[in-house]
């Protein structure tokens, strides 16, 4: 009997180790293929991200998604959220790093970020770390203007986070600071960074002034008067509440006027991503990318 029993344990350990192992594989052929579509479509530069750090990125957003998912009422899988909402987790040009890659990477932080200060100009978007990301919109050659946001993911949904619109030196958004006007910021330079250009200069600048005057203070000074709370809601036009790319998204959409900058059908989408920015742009507009720091 005892031996029967034993048998039957070893034959049920075996049958659960072959089930995991056939998950893994399914899982991982699917990741490749995901992967390799990604490729095709031109989203993904494999020499510019990697199939390791793409299998991680696509391993660790499944909470983003749920989160998503459920303020945003899309009935798109995790599967299509990723390819088409999150590009891949790419950058704009398929450009992608996994989180694990900052624990590793050798560049020195202070030149990186003297580069990235030196190349700043007005009406110039900055989008950080790819998928859901971050971005910030230049103000002027000196100020970056943001929705902060905070650690707190809760607060992204329920509540908001009050008075989150901020305005920084470049110097300290780059490399962080512990008060500019009573906020703080992180050191951003600490995860990759892409700046991207619209080559209208002078509708980048109109669109920078109008960020301003909307988020920041009406009258373009220092201190602002402009008192914007944060948080994750559906559609691309309420300026209030609002969050770091659809903030940087109006200012583009608004700012410009009449003129085509931005192409119709982007007013509505239920959220803008950061690293679908440059995509939303008319052909004469479109931004090119200045670097990645």
């Amino acid at each position: 009997m005892k031996k029967w029993l034993f048998v039957f344990l070893c034959v049920c350990f075996l049958s659960q180790c072959l089930s995991r192992t056939v998950f893994a594989e399914e899982s991982d052929q699917k990741i490749a293929y995901l992967y390799q579509k990604g490729i095709a479509e031109g989203k993904i530069a494999s020499k510019l991200y990697p199939y390791d750090a793409f299998k991680e990125n696509y391993e660790t957003n499944q909470v983003t998604y749920s989160a998503l998912k459920d303020e945003f009422n899309t009935s798109d899988s995790y599967d299509e959220w990723f390819s088409e909402s999150y590009n891949y987790g790419a950058f704009p040009d398929g450009e992608g790093h996994a989180n694990s890659e900052l624990k590793i990477e050798q560049r020195s932080t202070t030149s990186n970020g003297n580069r990235l200060k030196a190349a700043i100009q007005k009406g110039d978007i900055l989008i950080v770390g790819g998928g859901a990301g971050h971005a910030a919109i230049a103000t002027t050659d000196n100020y970056i203007l943001e929705m902060s946001g905070s650690q707190n993911f809760a607060s992204w949904f329920i509540g908001g986070i009050s008075n989150n619109n901020h305005q920084f030196t470049k110097q300290n958004w780059i490399f962080g600071t512990s008060n500019e006007q009573g906020a703080s910021s992180a050191p951003h330079i600490a995860k990759w960074i892409q700046l991207w250009r619209m080559p209208n200069q002078a509708m980048a600048k109109q669109c920078a002034d109008y960020a301003d005057a909307k988020f920041w203070s009406s009258t373009h000074s220092y201190t602002k008067n402009r008192h914007i709370t944060y948080r994750l809601t559906s559609g691309t036009l309420t300026t209030d509440p609002n969050y770091c790319s659809k903030m940087v998204f109006q200012s583009f959409y608004f700012g410009s006027g009449s003129a085509n900058v931005i192409q119709g059908f982007s007013a509505a989408l239920t959220s803008i991503l950061p690293n679908a920015l440059p995509n939303l742009f008319t052909n004469n507009f479109k931004p090119y990318k200045v670097g990645t720091y």
